[in-house]
Parts: C-alpha cells; sequence; structure tokens
C-alpha cells in the first residue's frame, strides 16, 4: 500500500517550457527599452536554447542572454540575475491536471510532499505560486538540508518527515538518475515521468512510467500496481 507520494517539482510539477514562456513576456516588457528590436517568442526560444532544462549553470545562463539578444543598451549579467531570480520562480506554471491529481491523492488519504533541488527561496516561491502548499505535509529544499537528489539523505529527510516507510511512498520525477534511481536506491517506489530527459541505456528501463500527472493514481490500491504497471 502506498501511504505518501513525493514529487520532484521544477518540470515533475511545474511545466518548465510553459513558465519560460510566461517569464519571457514579463522579461520583454521589463527590458523594452534597452532592447532591440526582438519579439517574445524570439525571447522564449533563446530562453529555452539556454535554460537546459534548468539544468545549465545559472551564471552561464545570464551571461549567454548578455551575448545573445539584440541590446540596444547592454545591460550587466548581474542585473539580469536578478531579474531572473525575482521573476522566473513568480511565472512558474503547473503541469495539466496538477490540482486534481494532488486533490485526488489528498482525498484518498495519502501524505504528499515536494524533494527538489535548489534555492530555498526560488522553489518556495514557485510553490507557493502553483497554490499548492496546502496539500504538502512536507517539502524538502537542497539549500536547507544541505544535501541534493540523488543523495540518498535527502529522501531519508522526507521520509523522516511524513513517518512513512520507504517502501510505502512513491516517488514521481521526471529526472532518470536524481529522481528515478536516486529514490529506488533509497527504497522508495519510483515512478518516471517522461518526456523530459531520456532513460540511460546503461539501466534497467522502469517498471512504472507516466506520461502526466494524473496517471500515477492508477499505481495505488491494494496490490494492483503491477497490473496496472503492465497496462500502461
Amino acid at each position: 500500500m502506498i501511504d505518501a507520494v513525493l514529487f520532484d517539482l521544477d518540470e515533475t510539477i511545474t511545466d518548465r517550457s510553459a513558465s519560460l514562456a510566461k517569464y519571457a513576456a514579463l522579461f520583454h516588457r521589463a527590458f523594452a527599452g534597452s532592447l532591440g528590436p526582438i519579439s517574445v517568442e524570439e525571447i522564449e526560444a533563446t530562453f529555452l536554447a539556454l535554460d537546459n532544462r534548468g539544468y545549465r549553470p545559472r551564471e552561464e545562463v545570464y551571461a549567454g542572454i548578455v551575448d545573445t539578444l539584440p541590446w540596444g543598451r547592454v545591460p550587466d549579467a548581474a542585473v539580469i540575475g536578478e531579474h531572473w531570480r525575482t521573476w522566473f520562480p513568480r511565472s512558474a506554471i503547473g503541469r495539466a491536471g496538477l490540482h486534481d491529481t494532488l486533490s485526488s491523492l489528498a482525498g484518498a488519504g495519502i501524505r504528499l510532499g515536494v524533494v527538489t533541488n535548489g534555492s530555498k527561496l526560488a522553489q518556495s516561491t514557485k510553490i507557493e505560486q502553483l497554490e499548492i502548499g496546502h496539500y504538502l505535509s512536507t517539502v524538502i529544499i537542497s539549500e536547507v538540508v544541505q544535501c541534493e537528489k540523488p543523495d540518498p539523505r535527502i529522501f531519508r529527510c522526507a521520509l523522516d518527515q511524513t513517518g512513512c516507510l520507504a517502501g510505502n511512498t512513491m516517488f514521481v520525477g521526471d529526472h532518470p538518475l536524481n529522481d528515478v534511481l536516486g529514490s529506488a536506491k533509497s527504497g522508495l517506489v519510483p515512478v518516471w515521468l517522461e518526456g523530459i530527459h531520456a532513460w540511460p541505456q546503461s539501466h534497467p528501463d522502469p517498471e512504472r512510467r507516466i506520461r502526466a500527472l494524473p496517471e500515477v493514481l492508477r499505481f495505488l490500491g491494494n496490490g494492483h500496481e503491477e497490473e496496472r504497471t503492465a497496462e500502461g
């Protein structure tokens, strides 16, 4: 039986591409006086290329924005960084079906939580923006606990806070190493949100995979998880 479901935040609960599109519009307005002719869509495409789904070092992203966009007055990369850190978390958009999924899980008595790498300010702001805090019994942020996924310690922190056994706790995430293999190594029940990162060929295919958040619900129940996995 599953007693708790823990989620990765970026690209699992959030739709990063949609969030970057929203942020691109804010950025275009904020820097209109310094930019040359460029559309919001072109800024969005630049952000997507530079961001590498959140895995490129932020300072490289900020420098890339300075070097790539058609500036009339070129800003300092620190100014770009400050704007990004302030407004990108506030541009967070949730994946389709997010609230319905969390509501259904909570209604079934499942404890819910988030385990995420990143800064306390940015990740907390995203959760606030998504208005999902009331669903969560635990939020573990790497900056706070001083360890990052896939370190087993970050998963143990979450288990300690939920009070649930690892074998009764599901972990849903998009990253094969940080989320799926990392949580499995700590004894949790992993579910891979596919379509974001390629699965490494050096590892067996995951037993449980989804393409949309509501599909998590099919893995709950009294012993039906394996049957439903085979059907999926």
